[in-house]
């Protein structure tokens, strides 16, 4: 007689991230998705900056100098790890899951070592992020960060996890011994096609959206260039959905094409809307581990246009040819923006084709492997547990 098989016990797993309440950066994003879907089997524990909250170990937090304004404008605070109540947190933990490359991450990958504890860490942020917000050229900078992040973060780790090919491959090349596995931050169910009645105002228009902080690495600039010289200028409307310290330059930038374009702050509901409305999707960033916003895009049936950045992960998505441009290069993305105006039938099959390809990337299968490295690594948190060695 089949017996049903013993239900498993829920995991207490602790989320090591510095910025999480009502922060925007695709890492605070991609981890709260991911919570959400966590808490309705397992125990969830924030490790964090922001409000107390049912569930959450709240840290102090601080503002680097040099990028302090910037920081505050993205709500992105760095913690001031306390030993005392990490270790407190920690030991009660079956999976220690780290977000970010700072000193909480540091300290949570200390503690949970010495207590014999599973630790998991995500590459969400790219040295070249942090380089280019603070306005450093330095490929020594650059090295710096990712030695010491290699040092404390990452080769320390049971399994470190990766947004894309691209993150895996640029970890190795600055050392990552640790094992790893490739696991997209997922576009989650409310990213879907739907039915979305323009404003009268839009209707003959060709509307692109770019959705992004308004950072030097996203490159809008050059999207606003493309446009300006486009044959179709006077029909184009670009949607920039985003924050950021750039926003007064970019405005000040567009004044001059025939359609201003809209700045918007949007919530994740108000994005299925735009993602539907939209004609194309243009990413013109140079640095990106995988680009959430591009997923969404793609699960809204919203056809690509993306930046060939050696630096970025984003150009893996592009279907082809039609879909990708020379990173920085304005003239050739107008020629492929006017190519996609010339073109509505191309451009309506195009739908359906990332459409299609979307379903690969749904969360639930993310999640899936993400639960079964949790259940490997999680049955073996107990005393007298050793950590696999961190070689593949």
């Amino acid at each position: 007689m089949d017996q049903n098989p013993p239900a498993q016990k829920p995991l207490k797993i602790a989320m090591v991230i510095d910025a999480y309440d009502d922060c925007k950066n695709g890492a605070a994003i991609s981890t709260r998705r991911f919570v959400e879907l966590l808490r309705k089997e397992h125990e969830v524990y924030i490790i964090s900056t922001g409000d107390p909250a049912p569930g959450k170990v709240v840290m102090p937090h601080f503002y680097a100098p040099i990028v302090r304004k910037v920081m505050k404008r993205m709500n992105v605070p760095l913690a001031v790890p306390s030993y005392r109540k990490l270790r407190k947190a920690i030991r009660e933990m079956d999976i220690v899951h780290v977000q970010f490359p700072f000193l909480l991450g540091f300290r949570s990958v200390r503690i949970a070592s010495k207590l014999k504890i599973p630790v998991i860490s995500t590459f969400h942020i790219q040295a070249e992020h942090l380089a280019m917000n603070i306005g450093i050229r330095s490929g020594a900078f650059i090295r710096l960060c990712y030695k010491i992040w290699m040092k404390r973060i990452y080769n320390p780790s049971s399994v470190v996890i990766c947004p894309s090919k691209f993150a895996e491959d640029e970890l190795k090349q600055y050392g990552l011994t640790a094992k790893s596995i490739i696991i997209s931050n997922g576009i989650p169910p409310m990213f879907k096609p739907c039915s979305v009645k323009r404003d009268p105002s839009q209707t003959n228009k060709f509307i692109i959206l770019s959705v992004g902080r308004y950072a030097p690495e996203k490159q809008q600039d050059v999207i606003l260039q493309a446009i300006g010289i486009s044959k179709h200028r006077n029909k184009i409307q670009l949607i920039l959905a985003g924050e950021g310290a750039m926003k007064e330059k970019l405005q000040e930038n567009g004044r001059n094409l025939p359609n201003r374009p809209v700045f918007l702050s949007l919530s994740q509901e108000e994005l299925v809307k735009y993602y539907n409305m939209a004609d194309l999707y243009v990413h013109a960033a140079t640095v990106e581990v995988e680009c959430m916003t591009v997923l969404e895009a793609m699960g809204c049936s919203l056809p690509l246009l993306i930046a060939d950045s050696p630096k970025s992960a984003t150009r893996q998505f592009a279907l082809d040819d039609r879909s990708i441009f020379p990173c920085c290069d304005a003239q050739k993305l107008s020629e492929k923006i006017d190519y996609w105006v010339d073109h509505p039938a191309e451009l309506k099959e195009a739908r359906q084709l990332y459409l299609d390809h979307s379903q690969r990337y749904r969360i639930e299968y993310s999640y899936e492997k993400l639960i079964d490295i949790y259940r490997e690594l999680g049955n073996h948190s107990q005393p007298g547990f050793v950590r696999p060695s961190a070689r593949r």
